[in-house]
């Protein structure tokens, strides 16, 4: 089956989403100089593609209160995984998870009121799905 290419108005929507995904159909057709209900038929054509999975909002957790945002890296065994992903899903203080390459494949943003509390959560849970060889950061920044 052929690869979908997107073409260059694709990619300027898909631009203007990842910048602002809660702009309408209408907002995105003006900054492009587009008719609204072409741009309608390509945000829905990209969405049937799998193209675009999903719209989320980016969430400032301190004027919430969550002053802790963290990166926890660990190891997790096959059999693991999935009884993992499904605790990560139900617990409101996990953000995203990601697999990756490297020496610690899984990578987890968790916010929270307080870092320790968040570690103290970790260590009291993560044995329950055999997570091993962890490590705990503290995000900064995410300038980009």
């Amino acid at each position: 089956m052929k690869k979908f290419q997107p073409d260059s108005l694709d990619e300027k929507i898909i631009e203007l989403m990842e910048e602002d995904c809660s702009l309408g159909y209408r907002e995105i057709a003006e900054k492009l100089g587009k008719n609204i209900w072409n741009v309608r038929d390509r945000i829905i054509h990209l969405k049937n593609k799998g193209i675009i999975k999903k719209c989320k909002a980016e969430v400032n957790y301190n004027e919430m209160g969550l002053r802790c945002r963290s990166l926890i890296m660990f190891n997790l065994p096959a059999e693991g995984i999935d009884p993992f992903i499904s605790f990560v899903r139900s617990n409101k203080m996990f953000k995203r998870l990601i697999v990756t390459t490297g020496q610690r494949r899984f990578h987890l943003e968790a916010v929270g009121e307080d870092c320790n509390d968040i570690r103290l959560f970790a260590m009291k849970n993560f044995p329950d799905y055999k997570v091993y060889d962890v490590e705990f950061q503290v995000i900064l920044d995410i300038p980009v």
